[in-house]
């Protein structure tokens, strides 16, 4: 195939010379090795599209050159379809668009690819990142080559009614397909996010977790037990549905706050409780809610969201939206979930004996992780701002603590974990191992952006 290229090139120069230089460098930008059987529509309309107009940004006319000397580059190979792609008119229109507006242009570009059809789709199971690694790179590559393929055999017909779900399909049975080791695309994606995830440095707490590697990367099915734990977010969701009367700062209402905790049996002190701060599993589950966007204010009741009427008709994918939202906050909130999560994940039971080591409590043992890997308060220095300094260590110390405590109040009111023993540790429950691994799961195998 190289000696296909060099000939079709020195053809080319005997025309234009300028346009045989041009069209090398454009191949040698799609295919550094000039490796024909490597190229792709994808690839060839993301030069045409994206790759060009940035490199030869604010000189139209030698976008239009490049163009012009790559489809002719094809057109000698015989490489007809991608010929076209180079001048087509929707080439030359975004080329112009690009010129007078560079957002627009990156708009059309993406326009443009999606409606092409061999822009690979994302999925519930794999949405694809923009930092990604070398596994990612390569599904996503031959992804498109594959869709490029079902296309040309009108498996999938662009444009046509239907076509966006067949796309889906094809697209996941292809990422899903193991290979000669057993591994699929998306097994070899999810392992390279996991890995790079529990290896990150903006987040050493992570390194704690490594003994959870497998875990995290198979996940977990959903429980059959589902419907059993999301009850008590099943029944603020069916209070919402009416209308949830709030106070006037925005707590739930006393009433439905009593009748929660009638209906699932938490003990508050005071009893009855007055109000919904006086209720810690309430807090949490109106605090998920709200993460999972099923619920918002309108004037003084809680309501359904559209998404909150259709995760409240579905109990798996409530569940998924509950487990996705725990470890998918950010900030101090979202590694005081993981730390928490994974404590009660990797502990083993405790040795006895005169030797042992006295048992730390949960809390104080994940707020301990927190802390040692970066989550700390200032230094106090000695001084008359010594006071100051020890008021803030302590709220920081508070805020990391309350972090923690709010997974802790969630895992209680799903029924999810123990009664404490009495050195405060709790055991997960069989679902609250499947809830636990579910969340780190989806956590880890998140897509990472660029920023």
């Amino acid at each position: 195939m190289r000696e296909a290229v060099t000939s079709a090139l020195a053809e080319l120069a005997q025309r234009d010379e300028r346009a045989a230089d041009m069209a090398g460098l454009a191949l040698d930008t799609l295919v550094p090795d000039r490796d024909l059987e490597r190229l792709t529509q994808h690839s060839v309309q993301r030069f045409c599209w994206y790759e060009l107009p940035v490199r030869f940004q604010n000189h139209h006319d030698d976008q239009l050159f490049a163009a012009r000397s790559l489809s002719n580059l094809f057109s000698l190979l015989q490489l007809y379809q991608y010929a076209h792609i180079c001048r087509a008119p929707e080439t030359l229109t975004l080329l112009s668009v690009y010129r007078d507006d560079h957002e627009a242009g990156v708009a059309m570009f993406e326009r443009l690819m999606w409606e092409s059809g061999v822009e690979p789709p994302d999925l519930p199971e794999l949405t694809w990142g923009t930092a990604v690694g070398d596994a990612e790179l390569r599904a996503r590559a031959e992804t498109a080559a594959s869709l490029e393929l079902a296309i040309s055999l009108r498996d999938i017909r662009p444009g046509k009614r239907g076509w966006r779900p067949a796309q889906e399909r094809f697209a996941r049975s292809f990422l899903t397909q193991p290979d000669g080791h057993g591994l699929s695309h998306l097994d070899r994606v999810r392992e390279e996010r996991v890995r790079a995830w529990l290896n990150s440095s903006a987040h050493p707490h992570r390194l704690r977790l490594w003994p959870l590697v497998g875990q995290l990367i198979a996940g977990t099915d959903v429980p059959r037990s589902a419907d059993a734990v999301l009850a008590p977010i099943q029944r603020l969701l069916g209070f919402a549905a009416e209308g949830v009367p709030l106070t006037q700062i925005g707590y739930i209402s006393p009433g439905v706050v009593r009748q929660m905790c009638e209906d699932f049996g938490w003990r508050t002190n005071p009893h009855p409780p007055r109000s919904e701060t006086d209720v810690t599993q309430l807090i949490a589950l109106h605090q998920v809610l709200r993460g999972m966007r099923a619920v918002r204010r309108a004037g003084r009741r809680l309501v359904l969201t559209r998404r909150g009427r259709r995760l409240r008709e579905d109990p798996e994918a409530l569940w998924e939206a509950a487990t996705e939202t725990l470890c998918r906050t950010g900030g101090l909130e979202q590694a005081a979930a993981e730390t928490l999560l994974g404590l009660l994940l990797i502990r083993t039971p405790q040795g006895s004996g005169s030797h042992t080591r006295r048992a730390e409590p949960d809390i104080e043992a994940a707020e301990r992780v927190l802390t040692e890997t970066g989550w700390k308060p200032v230094e106090q220095p000695a001084g008359r701002h010594a006071a100051a300094h020890r008021r803030t260590a302590e709220a920081a110390s508070d805020q990391v603590r309350a972090m923690v405590m709010s997974t802790g109040w969630l895992l209680e009111a799903l029924n999810l974990v123990t009664e404490e023993d009495t050195s405060g540790q709790r055991d997960l429950t069989a679902p609250g191992r499947a809830f636990a691994v579910a969340c780190l799961h989806k956590s880890a195998v998140a897509p990472r952006a660029v920023v």
